[in-house]
């Protein structure tokens, strides 16, 4: 991490955090806002935020980090409960915004414990392979599962049901819905409508001779006044529309039919589509295919489950060969880690430290302080002291990497002298991978390269968390006061 911004977060109105590439050191009085630079730290790495982080009287709070490769990242938290993030400009999820951010937290907190497998793979440089391996062994199951459900599926008894329900769609004329209802609404009203266009008939039927014969006499004024012509022309035309219109309701009234016989078969077929529907769902076409797929599928389930117990053996026999290079690769590399890692303890001030890692069931670390008592699980023994420093005896030896390491006080609970060896241990680490240190104690902070004084000060009726990154004088008046020389 380049650089780092704070804006009103906690107690701080606005900070610029300018980082090494190697050992960055944190300092400060206690209560003075160390925290919120960690804070700022967790929150641009993806952690969970609330308000309660946002400084009294803003709005909301900015966090924006800088990358060495150039990529800038920045979260808002918004008093109304709003929470944004940003990379290059471009919002982006808070899962997305963690996946991105390159940054491990170590704390007292940090548990080892469900770790261990992960990270005796690391230092074995095998954590890629296992990887794979997994991926290979979860399609494994997939194909297990799979197979045993076929195999416990009642093919016949189902292909049997399928089939039936089918030629229950097929028997069905349901495609043809629309036209059998209109179909059986006209025979509904049949007597009605024959009535109806019976009388219109009996209408045009009385009325046409009067028609013509008004014709008649138009045709016959005409030699009496030239001006009619028109107007018997119009009503001749009215006339033989009115014969067509004659004729074409007499044909369609003559087309008619009063059926019941019809009408019932019509009500059979339209309540057979009716309980069709009631059965499969208003989507008739969706359930044939289904069935059709159905069918399909259990017609060709032997040649399914034969072609799956053929490649879970294979797949079986594979991986059982790479689980067993890989359980030992790991038990290679279990004694040069227990190794090194007691070389660690040691220079940090544990002398009878005794650590082993167990593989059986599952990986576990071992671990023991005291001379005499042979080493345990590490949840059931490690205080807080001794697990700060077989965390960080952990990250000596897994230094190389690209993530930044932010350790937040692992020197507490620990001598002055275990407390300078701490410090070498971050300088060393410091040397492939960026660190981070919040400290209280002079012997880790003049390792460090680059040194940050945290301090609070009230002005305006207001507090204010200082950042500030310190020379060479202002070092040595750091270190005066963190050993409580007067300046």
């Amino acid at each position: 991490m380049k650089r780092l911004k704070i804006q009103n977060l906690i107690l701080i109105q606005s900070a610029v955090l300018e980082f090494g590439s190697g050992l960055n050191i944190l300092t400060g009085e206690t209560g003075s806002g160390k925290s919120a630079v960690l804070s700022a730290i967790r929150l641009i790495s993806g952690e969970r935020a609330d308000t309660s982080c946002i400084r009294k009287g803003s709005d909301m709070a900015i966090v924006e980090a800088e990358f060495e490769d150039g990529s800038i990242l920045r979260r808002e938290i918004y008093r109304s409960g709003k929470n944004r993030c940003f990379i290059d400009d471009a919002q982006v999820s808070l899962a997305v915004l963690k996946e991105s951010v390159q940054i491990e937290m170590v704390d007292q907190s940090s548990s080892i414990l469900g770790q261990e497998k992960q990270l005796l793979d690391q230092f074995a440089h095998i954590s890629e392979e296992v990887k794979a391996y997994e991926a290979s062994n979860s399609e494994e199951k997939a194909l297990e599962n799979e197979l045993n459900s076929l195999l416990a599926t009642p093919k016949e008894r189902e292909l049997e049901w399928a089939k039936k329900d089918l030629d229950l769609i097929e028997e069905v004329r349901w495609k043809e819905e629309e036209k059998l209802s209109a179909e059986h609404h006209l025979l509904t009203h049949a007597q009605e409508l024959a009535e109806k266009i019976g009388m219109a008939a009996s209408i045009f039927e009385e009325g046409m001779p009067n028609f013509k014969r008004a014709l008649s006499s138009l045709e016959h004024s005409i030699r009496f006044d030239a001006k009619l012509q028109p107007i018997a022309q119009s009503v001749k035309s009215a006339l033989l529309e009115l014969e067509e219109a004659h004729q074409s309701i007499q044909s369609y009234a003559d087309r008619i039919e009063v059926n019941p016989a019809r009408l019932e078969a019509l009500e059979r077929e339209i309540g057979s589509i009716v309980t069709l529907k009631r059965r499969f769902g208003p989507d008739i076409e969706a359930q044939k295919e289904k069935l059709n797929a159905t069918i399909e599928h259990l017609t060709n389930i032997d040649v399914r489950i034969d072609a799956l117990q053929k490649s879970l053996a294979t797949l079986k026999e594979k991986n059982k060969t790479w689980s067993q290079s890989i359980t030992g690769k790991r038990k290679k590399a279990a004694p040069q880690f227990s190794s090194l890692i007691l070389d660690e303890l040691k220079s940090l001030n544990i002398p009878n430290a005794q650590f082993e890692v167990s593989i059986d069931a599952q990986i576990e670390f071992l671990f023991s302080a005291n001379p005499g008592h042979p080493p345990i699980p590490i949840e059931k023994c490690a205080s807080g002291g001794e697990l700060s420093r077989l965390l960080l005896a952990i990250k000596t030896i897994l230094s190389e990497g690209k993530s930044t390491l932010v350790f937040d006080e692992i020197d507490s609970n620990v001598g002055g002298q275990t407390a300078s060896a701490i410090g070498e241990k971050l300088k060393r680490i410091s040397q492939f991978r960026q660190v981070i240190c919040v400290t209280h104690f002079v012997q880790v902070a003049k390792c460090g390269k680059d040194h940050f004084l945290v301090s609070k000060e009230a002005r305006d009726e207001s507090t204010y968390t200082i950042v500030q990154k310190m020379g060479e004088k202002e070092k040595m008046r750091e270190y005066n006061r963190m050993m409580g020389c007067k300046t």
